[in-house]
C-alpha cells in the first residue's frame, strides 16, 4: 500500500527468483488523441524472450474484456527493459472512457481483468513446461 518506484519493483523480481515479471496498468492518451476511436487492449516486452508471454496474455485480455485489439509489441519501458526474466506490461483498459473506468472501479471488472493476466499466464507457462 506505498508508492514503489519502477527500478526496485524489478530488483524485487530479481531478489525474489521470479521466473516472469507482469506489470498490470491502465492506459490514456495525451491531449490531441481521440480515446473514443484509438482505445483497446495491448500488451508490451523488450526482450524477444518474453514475445510468447506477451501473446499469451494479449489473447486472454482480448477474450476476458472484450475489447479492440491493439496488438502486443515492443516497448522501451523501465519494467520490461532490464529484466533476465520474461517480462511484459498491460494496457488493459482505458481509464479515461467512462465505461472502462467504471469497469475498473468496480469488483467484476478488476476480477476480470486479474483472470485474463491468470489466464495468460497459464497459457504461457504450460506451454513452457511442455518444451522442458
Amino acid at each position: 500500500d506505498s508508492v514503489v518506484d519502477l527500478w526496485p519493483r524489478v530488483q524485487f523480481a530479481e531478489q525474489a527468483g521470479a521466473e516472469v515479471l507482469v506489470s498490470i496498468h491502465n492506459n490514456a492518451l495525451p491531449d490531441g488523441i481521440n480515446p473514443f476511436v484509438n482505445n483497446g487492449t495491448s500488451v508490451y516486452y523488450n526482450q524477444p524472450r518474453s514475445v510468447p508471454l506477451a501473446r499469451a496474455i494479449q489473447a486472454a485480455l482480448l477474450r476476458r474484456l472484450g475489447l479492440r485489439d491493439l496488438g502486443f509489441g515492443r516497448g522501451d519501458l523501465a519494467l520490461v527493459r532490464g529484466t533476465w526474466m520474461p517480462s511484459v506490461l498491460t494496457e488493459g483498459l482505458f481509464m479515461m472512457l467512462p465505461d472502462q473506468e467504471a469497469a475498473l472501479r468496480s469488483p467484476e471488472g478488476q476480477r476480470r481483468y486479474a483472470q485474463a493476466v491468470v489466464d495468460g499466464l497459464r497459457t504461457y507457462l504450460e506451454g513452457w513446461a511442455r518444451q522442458e
